[in-house]
């Protein structure tokens, strides 16, 4: 078991974050339930990307070898189960390979089969290190909506140590819950990502959603937090993008405003060691902290 520190956190030894880390959110559209047409995409972005700059971390957004999900409706469901992946699976050997060629991390949002129970799925995010190798997997907490006629809820909060900083990850409508991305900073995240699929009935437009949450969720918990949304039409919803990259002081460092849901694009920032020690050394949120009062948030309704 690993050691607990006095505040009950399980403590995990890794690496302090890299001076400099280049990332790379890919907005872009998925092509709805075919895995192997967003697999070549997701291919051809990290070639592109790691060509034109050194980049570090490249992210991929929420469900993106399989576009999101409808309501319940038995045959889309179906092909909805067929076409999501096990881990390791192609997408994850695939992208493992180019992560290897070019040196460079991955996160990817995808549609996971159980282990062991057939017809059975998580809502996952997947951390590809440098190596090619898996080194973790997120399955999405907090299932709203339509997707629960789809996946089950998962239920760990780990953090991976990386080359980079240490990674938390979260898909979506975790976010929008200040508990998770709090637990991932006790544990010692440094830099957080979150994949989105954020839609809205076709021909409407939300807000900058992700921008503040991005901002938000940064602050509190002073680390860098990536926010990959995806774009495009599919069915009946359009998906705005406004994948945002915000730093430990709540500023926004990049993002997209977009005018057109059909728009792909990259965003890129670098993020930079010393301005997460600046903050952490100026405001003490973790120390100022007081556990023992928050018995309410875990108290069901």
């Amino acid at each position: 078991m690993r050691p607990v520190d006095n505040l009950g956190i399980a403590i995990i030894v890794g690496r302090s974050m890299k001076e400099h880390v280049s990332v790379a959110l890919v907005q872009m559209c998925t092509q709805w339930l075919d895995p192997r047409a967003n697999r070549r995409k997701m291919l051809e972005y990290v070639r592109t990307v790691c060509s034109e700059a050194q980049t570090d971390l490249i992210v991929f957004p929420e469900l993106a070898t399989t576009g999101y999900v409808v309501g319940r409706e038995a045959d889309f469901n179906e092909r909805f189960i067929e076409a999501s992946e096990p881990i390791p699976g192609p997408t994850t050997e695939a992208l493992g390979g180019a992560a290897r060629e070019h040196g460079v991390h991955l996160i990817l949002g995808l549609a996971r089969r159980h282990p062991r129970i057939p017809a059975t799925l998580y809502n996952a995010a997947v951390l590809i290190d440098s190596e090619g190798a898996v080194r973790g997997v997120h399955h999405k907490w907090h299932i709203p909506a339509e997707e629960i006629h789809y996946f089950y809820p998962g239920s760990t909060t780990e953090v991976y140590p990386t080359d980079l900083g240490t990674i938390a990850m979260m898909v979506c409508y975790d976010s929008e819950m200040p508990e998770l991305p709090r637990t991932f900073a006790l544990k010692g995240a440094e830099i957080m990502v979150a994949v989105y699929n954020w839609g809205w009935p076709k021909g409407t437009y939300g807000p900058g959603r992700l921008s503040r949450m991005a901002a938000v969720r940064a602050l509190e918990n002073q680390v860098y937090f990536l926010a990959c949304g995806k774009t495009g039409v599919e069915g009946p919803k359009s998906f705005y993008g406004n994948s945002t990259i915000a730093g430990p002081d709540g500023e926004i460092i990049c993002e997209d405003k977009p005018e057109h849901p059909e728009g792909e694009k990259v965003i890129r920032a670098t993020l930079e060691r010393r301005a997460l020690v600046r903050i952490r050394g100026f405001n003490t949120p973790f120390r100022n902290r007081r556990p023992e009062l928050y018995g309410p948030l875990v108290e069901p309704f």
